[in-house]
Order: C-alpha cells, then sequence, then structure tokens
C-alpha cells in the first residue's frame, strides 16, 4: 500500500497521600533528545477502508553500510510510491553502501543498483533480513548525513505482531485480555502518527521513542493471535486514532499529559485517573508490580557530578553555570502525585525542570545511562555547611505513567475484566470502531 493510500485512508476515515495509594514492559530505559512542541493532528472523517495501513518503521541507525539478506526474487526501485524500475530473478546476499547523497547496492562485489533512495521488495513470501535480523514487508533505504538508513514498509498488524512481546511481555491464557488492549492501543498509536509523519521519512522507530520493534524475532504465537483476533480494531477520538500513551506501572494513579509532557498535544483522555476499582478493594490494579514503590539515594557530591553533566544537556546551559548544590525545591505536585518541576539551586545559579524531563536529570547512578523510573515521587533533601549533603526520593512507578498502566492492565485482566472496559479505564471517551477490514 503506497504512501498516497494511506494518506487517503486518514483524510477520509493531590498530593503525596495519593502516591501511597511504562510505554513498554520492564527493559532498560536510555537517553532521548530533548522534546520538542508536538503540533496537534486536526480531526478528520472515518471512513473504514479496504485494505491494512502500511507503516514506514526506522530500524536500523545510520551506518556506512547495511547487509540484506533475501531468498527470493526481488524488485528494485527508486521511490516506495511509484513501481520497481528492475526486477532480479534470485535473491542472496547484498550490501546497500552509502556514497555521498546515493546508495549503492552491489551483490558479490558487483553493483547492481545506485539511486539516491532503494527500495526492495521480495516476490512471494519470505523475509527480509536486515543486518542478520528477519522482518516482514519490505524496505526502504535512504541516504542521510550519518549514512544509509533502513526503513522496512510493512502492514500494521504484521508490524505489531513485532511490537507486543517486546512492549507488555509473555502473558498467560488468564491474563490475554491485555494482549488485545495492548494490540488497539499500539494500532491506534502507529495510526495517529501517520498523517503528522507523512512528509518524513518514517513514521516511527523501533525504540522506546515509539514502540519497541523487533521484527519477526520478536513474534510470539499468542501475542500474534491478539493482533490477529482485534485486526483493524481501532480507539477514535473526535474522529481520528487516538494516541494511545502507555508505560509498565503507573504508581495508582495515571499521570496528566498537561504535566508530564506539557509540550504535547493534551488529549482530554490522558488527563490521568485513579488506578483503582471495586473489585480490588481500594487497592491499586498495579500495586503488586516491583516498579509499584522504589527508593532512590545520593551524596550532595555524587548528585552534583551528575547534574554537572545531565543539565546542560537537558538545559541547554554551559556547564559553567552548574556550581555547588546548595537546594532542590519541588515546584507543585499534581493530583497524581507527580512533580510538576524542579528547581535546582546552586551557587552559581538556579535551573528549573519541568515535566517528565526530571526523569533525565535525576539519574539514580553516576555514570549510568538508565534514567528516574518517575516523577512520582517524595523529596527529602538534607543540608550541611551551606550546600547539599544528602537527597532522598520515596517515589512510585515506571515509566511517564501516561495512558494505559501496564501492569494495571494484565491485574484488571486476571480479574476478569474485558478489553473494552480497561481501555475505557485508561482512555475515558474513546470508542472502538473497525477500522479496516
Amino acid at each position: 500500500m503506497n504512501r498516497s493510500s494511506i494518506r487517503c485512508l486518514l483524510a477520509c476515515c493531590a498530593c503525596f497521600s495519593l502516591l501511597f495509594l511504562s510505554c513498554g514492559g520492564p527493559r532498560p530505559i536510555v537517553k532521548e533528545p530533548a522534546p520538542a512542541i508536538e503540533k496537534p493532528v486536526e480531526p478528520i472523517v472515518f471512513r473504514p477502508d479496504d485494505r491494512a495501513p502500511v507503516v514506514r518503521v526506522l530500524v536500523t541507525k545510520p551506518a556506512s553500510s547495511i547487509r540484506v539478506r533475501i531468498s527470493s526474487a526481488f524488485f528494485v526501485g527508486e521511490d516506495p510510491a511509484e513501481p520497481p524500475v528492475r526486477r532480479f530473478d534470485s535473491g542472496g546476499d547484498l550490501t546497500v553502501r552509502s556514497a555521498g547523497n546515493r546508495l549503492i547496492l552491489k551483490r558479490s562485489g558487483k553493483d547492481l543498483h545506485k539511486a539516491p533512495v532503494i527500495t526492495i521488495r521480495k516476490v512471494g513470501e519470505g523475509n527480509v533480513y536486515i543486518n542478520g535480523k528477519p522482518y516482514r514487508g519490505d524496505f526502504t533505504f535512504r541516504s542521510t548525513q550519518g549514512g544509509v538508513i533502513a526503513i522496512n514498509d510493512i502492514e500494521i498488524d504484521d508490524y505489531l505482531k513485532g511490537v507486543l512481546p517486546a512492549e507488555i511481555g509473555y502473558l498467560r491464557e488468564d491474563q490475554f485480555e491485555a494482549y488485545f488492549v495492548q494490540a488497539i492501543a499500539s494500532r491506534s498509536y502507529s495510526l495517529s502518527k501517520l498523517e503528522e509523519k507523512r512528509l518524513e521519512m518514517y513514521d516511527m522507530k523501533a525504540t522506546i521513542m515509539d514502540q519497541v520493534y523487533r521484527g519477526v524475532q520478536g513474534e510470539h504465537p499468542e501475542a500474534s493471535r491478539a493482533v490477529d483476533d482485534t485486526r483493524g480494531t481501532v480507539a477514535l477520538f473526535d474522529g481520528i486514532p487516538a494516541r494511545m500513551y502507555y508505560s509498565a506501572c503507573c504508581g495508582g494513579h495515571t499521570a496528566d499529559i498537561r504535566i508530564g509532557w506539557p509540550w504535547k498535544s493534551a488529549y482530554p483522555y490522558l488527563y490521568g485517573n485513579r488506578d483503582t476499582g471495586e473489585v480490588e478493594n481500594g487497592k491499586s490494579f498495579c500495586y503488586r508490580s516491583p516498579h509499584f514503590r522504589w527508593r532512590v539515594h545520593w551524596s550532595g557530591r555524587t548528585l552534583e557530578n551528575i547534574l554537572k553533566k545531565t543539565l546542560p544537556e537537558e538545559l541547554g546551559v554551559k556547564p559553567s553555570t552548574v556550581g555547588r548544590l546548595q537546594d532542590i525545591v519541588a515546584q507543585g505536585v499534581g493530583p497524581d502525585g507527580r512533580i510538576k518541576a524542579i528547581e535546582i539551586v546552586t551557587d552559581r545559579g538556579s535551573h528549573v525542570v519541568t515535566g517528565d524531563r526530571i526523569r533525565w536529570v535525576f539519574l539514580p547512578k553516576h555514570g549510568s545511562r538508565a534514567i528516574l523510573k518517575s516523577t512520582m515521587f517524595k523529596l527529602d533533601v538534607k543540608k550541611a555547611g551551606g550546600r547539599v549533603s544528602a537527597v532522598n526520593l520515596v517515589g512510585g512507578g515506571n515509566g511517564h505513567g501516561i495512558g494505559m498502566c501496564q501492569a494495571g492492565a494484565i491485574r484488571m485482566a486476571e480479574r476478569g475484566y474485558g478489553h473494552d472496559e480497561i481501555i475505557s479505564h485508561y482512555y475515558p471517551g474513546v470508542s472502538l470502531v473497525r477500522y479496516y477490514p
């Protein structure tokens, strides 16, 4: 399905007391770039299409070359929206190499094709191997400043099969409704990105920046069955696919996007809710998660060293403006128990970090890239001699906390809730529709 068809499809179709009541399952959390302001997507009219949309997923970092293996005949083109220009009757081991602003497709040392953009479409069944990893669908290779990149052009449900196990794990039979919820959430999130990304090289990254996607190697039969059983089902809000964020554990209350990510579009279904129900007798659905409560301790000197690195990276300030740590002040707490902003006071100036970006500044361990689990925490600052001597956090949850709490969704499934009830709990106001057959 080409990009114009996709565009046609979209065009048609208080406190700390609450604290003691991530998008994806448990996995290492690494740094990401500072956020940009997100432009809201205009509402569209929904009308079902007769084919599943294709998504474009970046699966490699820029490199001087990318290894490709195909076991069947294949077509080569120069634009994913246009017909191919050449056919090769046999596959084999290929290489796509960057040469300035052009790419060279080679086999056995011989040049097969040269163009600024190269597409590969396999004939028949089988996978395309990129740097040894198998993927469904076709591929587009593009030249960037850092080298060549590989973009998987794949029908959305095939893509989701490589997403679900990586994002929510491997679930038991009594937890299966949570697979349905994850499939619908991941599908809706993906579709919500297509129109705003249509002029860019790709729609999503295969990382926590969007959704973790591991291709064929990441698939699991039960998760794939959930994708098939919910085929075409999407959550809509105001006529467009809902931006269904999710995280591992909300800590008892999902986050308000207006506090956590004030730079993103503030959809009402992402304002945050208490994560409990009548069957839990007041307990949070996610209370069994190992991330439900946690502690972090720093000495003042250790945190100073961390901040001298993270504040310049996060705020773009000069390292010389980060001096001796004199105080840390929480600037407000939301009804979900999350810190709205943190002021870091040093003898060379003060710095304010807002929302979820606090996690990228207060790294739990010096020298590690792992970020703070969440912004739902109580701050205890100890001082001596005019400077901070120690900082202690007691917190809850893992991840940004916006949208679905995966630990909570799994517990709700265990307690007999249907996927539609779970979705209504975490995304109030959305409606489920059949978006494509």
